[in-house]
């Protein structure tokens, strides 16, 4: 099968051994044949009889994924003659394919389904309401990245680059950075 390409022009050669007639006086063209149209190719010939028959880039001509047959046609002074044929496929040279593993669905979180209680201070005993932000902010970083106690720790790194980003952005004394860990892993519990 011979294959042509779409995205870059190529160069056609055989050699043609004419008995009879005149290398010179003959005419070589490569019909590429598709089932609803055709193209049609002007090559030469030298005096050796080295055929060459030049193909553009296909790209518009013809869809990649067309199929066909491709023939060379060889007119000697007044005789017609098709030495070669051949079915073709179409390829790009380059390509690029994508595969996309995951597609996390983006939920939207309203705030009043969040609901924190019973969450201590470890150093006052109280729970303040910066600590309660907190808790509810990261939770819903995590709601929104899907993670649950279930999945915790098979998403382990994703949590940690959540947590680093959040206290990065929002910093948390470490006198109530394990009571604010504690609240979300009660919260997700509770879910």
């Amino acid at each position: 099968m011979y294959k042509l390409f779409t995205d870059k022009p190529e160069l056609f050669e055989c050699d043609i051994k004419i008995q009879g007639a005149s290398l010179k006086k003959s005419k070589a063209r490569l019909v590429v044949e598709t089932q609803g149209y055709s193209l049609l190719f002007e090559g030469s010939i030298s005096e050796d009889g080295r055929c060459k028959v030049p193909i553009r880039k296909l790209k518009g001509l013809i869809d990649e994924s067309s199929k066909g047959n491709i023939r060379l046609e060889v007119i000697a002074e007044d005789t017609f003659f098709t030495p070669w044929s051949s079915d073709f496929e179409i390829e790009a040279s380059k390509k690029v394919t994508v595969e996309v593993i995951t597609q996390a669905s983006k939920k939207v979180i309203k705030e009043n389904k969040i609901s924190i209680s019973n969450i201590k201070n470890e150093v006052t005993n109280e729970v303040t309401n910066e600590d309660t932000s907190h808790v509810v902010n990261i939770l819903k970083l995590l709601i929104r990245e899907n993670i649950s106690l279930d999945n915790l720790s098979l998403k382990k790194v994703r949590v940690n680059k959540i947590i680093a980003t959040y206290i990065k952005h929002k910093p948390i004394t470490e006198a109530t950075r394990k009571g604010v860990i504690k609240g979300v892993l009660k919260e997700l519990y509770k879910k």
